[in-house]
């Protein structure tokens, strides 16, 4: 207090408090740090996406922008030219915020804001406006040693002192840590699952497998589910876990979603189109074989 004013610390809190991210975005986040220059410790990028009925982001999406420097008038041209291209291209996505990654060398799990995060995260605030909040993602690029990829989401939210005038006086910004969960659509699941459960060939690419071995991957996904969500029903019918309402109509919708059918009905349906994926799977080894033999004639 000075001459007789009293003053508090105010802080405002920011609309959303955790943030969605899609594996698309860690991927391009990735994709952009292996190929920076040699000289450029790290690098930064936009952020894409919308926002959720109960306030939280989901990040979708994604473009690198060519230097960590918003002073430079290059900056500000690239990221207006590449906004209005993808807005174009999807008009329901917009730019939310913006990720960087840690430099090489930094300790993983880094929390420290610094002051060229701080000028970065206030050029996004000025281009994103009042309609989103910006949020700033942080992904560790040292992917070489780490055991896991290290992903923080960070908000910032005016400080300034209020007199008992009324009148602020602004004093910064204080970012604090949010929540940052992982989803993803069915289509990326099975992507991720692809690169992460596949091996190399013997020519440098990922070996497929045949379609009996998907199928018999999926079955037995799909009974391990089935598994665990049976355990999970016994635990709360013993009294060994809470019962979870969502947990429950999540359930109630899954079992709803099966069609009702008799066991021969069943039974008959799947032998069905097991015959047909064995003929496509003999038609198409025995196409393989007449091309191998055509060749080794010619």
């Amino acid at each position: 207090t000075m001459a007789g004013e009293v003053g508090f610390l105010q802080l405002s809190t920011p609309n959303a408090t955790s943030c969605q991210l899609h594996p698309l975005v860690m991927f391009e986040v990735l994709d952009h740090y292996t190929r920076r220059n040699a000289e450029d410790g790290r690098v930064v990028g936009a952020l894409l996406g919308s926002m959720n009925s109960d306030g939280s982001l989901v990040l979708k999406n994604s473009f690198p922008l060519p230097h960590d420097d918003p002073s430079h008038q290059d900056f500000a041209v690239f990221f207006s030219t590449m906004s209005e291209l993808h807005h174009r291209v999807n008009p329901r996505e917009h730019v939310v915020g913006w990720y960087t990654t840690t430099k090489a060398g930094e300790n993983e799990g880094k929390e420290e804001v610094g002051e060229e995060d701080a000028m970065l995260h206030s050029f996004f605030e000025d281009k994103i406006g009042d309609k989103y909040p910006c949020v700033m993602l942080r992904v560790d690029g040292n992917i070489q040693t780490a055991t896991q990829i290290g992903v923080s989401a960070f908000m910032a939210a005016p400080l300034g002192v209020r007199s008992e005038l009324g009148q602020d006086a602004p004093l910064g910004k204080c970012f604090h840590r949010i929540q940052c969960q992982i989803r993803a659509y069915e289509a990326e699941r099975i992507g991720v699952d692809f690169i992460t459960q596949n091996t190399i060939g013997q020519g440098g690419g990922e070996v497929l497998g045949s379609d009996l071995e998907k199928l018999e991957s999926s079955v037995m996904k799909l009974v391990m589910m089935i598994e665990s969500a049976i355990a999970h029903v016994d635990d709360v019918i013993a009294g060994k876990a809470a019962g979870d309402t969502r947990v429950g109509r999540c359930l109630a919708e899954a079992v709803a979603s099966v069609p009702e059918l008799a066991p021969a009905e069943f039974e008959a349906s799947f032998s069905k189109g097991l015959q047909d994926l064995l003929m496509v799977h003999y038609l198409g080894s025995l196409t393989q074989s007449q091309i191998a033999f055509m060749q080794r004639l010619q």
